[in-house]
């Protein structure tokens, strides 16, 4: 299954449709999003080993700060995942597929993962060390999609990603036992990165299975 790129203009489109879910508690919220993507099928598939950093809640705070539905979020899960600790990858979905619902509405909750995709790459260009990254490496989008392969080793203690480049400006990166959403949340942060050096991608996602499948990236 082939699943194309979306456009960087999503937040503001969704502004309007995002849900707050006031009266609603975690569990009804997730009940209501559950309707619209497959986090209660996927949660038992991820083994209690698969631990993330918690800097990927960054792109969530980010992006839900814009839309103005940060409070909500911090009301529905008051704690805050440490960003350089590991937490549980199924911990992490939840408020990521949660977050995309308070985003863009639950019935967008595909739309609003992948926009905090793309901010979880933003973010990270936006940072200091980012920003020495992108200098370091001249923009060029072959050395930082190699940089991001070796970065997610440091961020995720499961799975495995490969990069690989058939033309001069085509990448296809395929991914293993990645629990995270391929074809919306990973799919998001691939535009990210390129939209953080200036460079328009088409990008698509082609999946497997729910957890194997592969990007690819031409520009």
């Amino acid at each position: 299954m082939a699943v194309p790129g979306g456009s960087s203009a999503m937040l503001n489109q969704g502004r309007s449709a995002g849900a707050s879910f006031e009266g609603f508690d975690r569990a009804q919220v997730l009940a209501e999003v559950s309707r619209f993507c497959d986090i209660e099928e996927r949660l038992p598939l991820v083994p209690p080993s698969a631990k993330v950093r918690g800097t990927y809640c960054r792109s969530i705070d980010a992006a839900l700060t814009e839309a103005g539905k940060y409070k909500r979020y911090r009301e529905l899960f008051p704690r805050e995942l440490g960003t350089l600790q590991w937490h549980p990858c199924g911990e992490f979905l939840i408020r990521l597929v949660v977050a995309g619902a308070l985003l863009m509405g639950p019935e967008r909750v595909r739309e609003g993962m992948l926009e905090i995709g793309r901010r979880n790459a933003y973010e990270f260009a936006r940072s200091l060390l980012g920003r020495m990254l992108l200098r370091l490496l001249s923009r060029d989008p072959k050395k930082l999609l190699l940089q991001g392969v070796a970065a997610r080793r440091q961020t995720c203690s499961y799975g495995d990603w490969q990069v690989a480049f058939p033309e001069e400006r085509t990448a296809i990166v395929t991914m293993v036992e990645e629990y995270m959403y391929l074809e919306t949340f990973m799919l998001g942060a691939a535009l990210g990165t390129f939209e953080a050096i200036g460079l328009k991608v088409d990008a698509t996602a082609e999946l497997q299975t729910k957890f194997h499948g592969r990007h690819v990236l031409h520009w």
